[in-house]
């Protein structure tokens, strides 16, 4: 099972280290970062990354993707999408959209302008939002791009507040929500067709009135929720109609499309273990259950050993 990693120093990961893991476990992709710009003591190392682009993809042998962190200001980096296109001609584009201004922003700008360019996509989320943050999900799908789910293991931030779920959880999150709020999208099936819809309202405490994009123009149904410190949590995810002589209309998802979520498992994080095995469950643990495998990134590259990339590829198979 060939894995996709995250690099923001490629000069921290030699090329001969890459080519020779490839060969051993196999390298889906590399994420190299080139944009923003940053100030020291980082050393501009989006720029260094630039300059080395080319040699080490072509020493690797390795698709290379360029990686940007986005900002505000979606147009400011579209035109640099189309500008590092052109003179990297990169293998894919990975978008980090984790920034608090994506919550609950419209996306199309800057994911239209890297689809655009051809090349495969990829967003990157912060897996400790799965169930609490409004991003673009909708849009996401729309564009063809795949997500790069953050999972954090119950780790401890530098503030002493848990970072996340468990990469299980995170999936789980994703592919089938339990946490709702008015007015957020979520993903569901009637009869055979998955799509988009909307949570309207809350009604008694118990009932979320849900509009489904599937069923323009139709009356709106219903699905049981309980009520929870913050939002709801869902209760039984069969939509039903209103009048309840008439048969189910389908049956609420999650977030995201299972089968274009990917889990991020990051080394950079203090864990309550390190055992090699520890890796190989963390990564078996990042699929859903009885699915035969998870495809799965790894934030950074350069901060993890050989044996720990083995041993996470190993988990994913």
């Amino acid at each position: 099972m060939s894995l996709a990693l995250f690099c923001e120093i490629l000069a921290n990961f030699p090329a001969s280290r890459a080519r020779s893991l490839n060969e051993s476990i196999g390298i889906e992709a590399v994420y190299a970062l080139v944009w923003p710009d940053y100030l020291e003591p980082i050393q501009n190392h989006p720029g260094r990354n630039r300059n080395e682009f080319q040699a080490w993809r072509t020493e690797a042998g390795v698709p290379l993707w360029a990686w940007i962190n986005c900002q505000e200001n979606q147009l400011a980096d579209a035109g640099w999408i189309q500008t590092w296109d052109n003179t990297l001609k990169p293998d894919g584009w990975l978008l980090d959209i984790e920034g608090e201004w994506t919550k609950g922003a419209k996306l199309k700008t800057v994911l239209e302008a890297a689809a655009k360019t051809g090349k495969p996509c990829r967003a990157s989320l912060a897996g400790a939002s799965a169930s609490h943050v409004e991003y673009d999900y909708r849009e996401l799908e729309r564009q063809g791009f795949q997500i790069d789910w953050q999972a954090y293991f119950n780790s401890t931030g530098s503030d002493g507040n848990p970072e996340g779920p468990t990469p299980a959880v995170a999936v789980a999150e994703l592919y089938q929500s339990s946490f709702v709020l008015p007015d957020w999208e979520y993903r569901h099936r009637v009869g055979d067709k998955y799509g988009y819809g909307r949570v309207s309202r809350i009604e008694q405490e118990e009932l979320a009135v849900f509009d489904s994009y599937l069923r323009p123009g139709a009356e709106d149904s219903l699905f049981g929720v309980l009520p929870r410190e913050w939002g709801w949590t869902v209760d039984d995810r069969v939509l039903w109609p209103r009048n309840p002589d008439k048969p189910a209309v389908g049956r609420v998802m999650g977030r995201f499309p299972y089968a274009r979520t990917r889990v991020t498992l990051n080394v950079t994080r203090d864990l309550p273990e390190d055992t090699i095995s520890f890796w190989e469950q963390v990564a078996a643990s990042a699929r859903w259950p009885n699915a035969r495998k998870r495809r799965i990134s790894v934030f950074k590259a350069e901060n993890a050993t050989d044996e720990v990339l083995a041993a996470i590829a190993r988990g994913a198979a």
